[in-house]
């Protein structure tokens, strides 16, 4: 989901008190606020599938997965951000009233795309990183088989690319598998022609 900006200088209450209101989601940072726009079908569909993958694995133990209705805010730097889907496990905390605003995720999921995708590369993947009980980030291409996971380990973040559907996602950290056919059941992406061969 694509944030675009508002001219709007609200304060960290305020602007939590007008999410329990308004029907669109919004960022915030130091006190801008960022509307989320509407994402695509297939944005949408993986977006569900993952989260209800995800959700489906962990039932029944310490962690759940939920999609983008779940709002996270880094600490450290004060954005408050919605991230595609998100695992968290027991003993997490949340701030604000109940518990919509959470403080420490586990895994992240973002699906990409063609306006989000430096964002959710560079600064937004610089500022979850701050997070420490954040291990994995998941990016999620919506235009052909394609994810990219990064797990933080002692030596730094190992990053790992999937582009067949033959492949699975393998969190460790929580213990769950999730294949890229499951993934990407519902979608469908045009071959890319194989280049001609000219005969001499």
């Amino acid at each position: 989901m694509s944030a675009q900006r508002q001219i709007e200088w609200i304060s960290e209450d305020e602007y939590r008190d007008g999410e329990e209101l308004s029907p669109i989601k919004h960022e915030w940072f130091r006190g801008e606020v960022f509307a989320m726009a509407g994402g695509t079908l297939n944005h949408a569909k993986l977006c569900r599938r993952v989260a209800s993958m995800a959700d489906a694995r962990l039932r029944g133990r310490r962690c759940t997965a939920l999609g983008g209705e779940m709002r996270v805010k880094i600490e450290a730097t004060g954005l408050h951000t919605y991230p595609d889907a998100v695992i968290f496990c027991e003993n997490s905390r949340f701030e604000g009233s109940g518990d919509n605003t959470l403080l420490t995720p586990k895994v992240i999921f973002e699906v990409l795309s063609k306006s989000t995708a430096h964002y959710d590369r560079t600064r937004k993947f610089d500022a979850y990183k701050r997070i420490e009980t954040f291990t994995d980030y998941v990016l999620i291409e919506q235009d052909e088989i394609r994810v990219e996971h990064f797990r933080r380990t002692p030596q730094g973040w190992l990053h790992i690319t999937l582009t067949e559907r033959d492949d699975v996602l393998r969190l460790g950290n929580v213990e769950i598998e999730l294949p890229l056919s499951e993934i990407y059941e519902e979608l469908e992406f045009s071959e890319v022609p194989e280049t001609p061969q000219i005969s001499p």
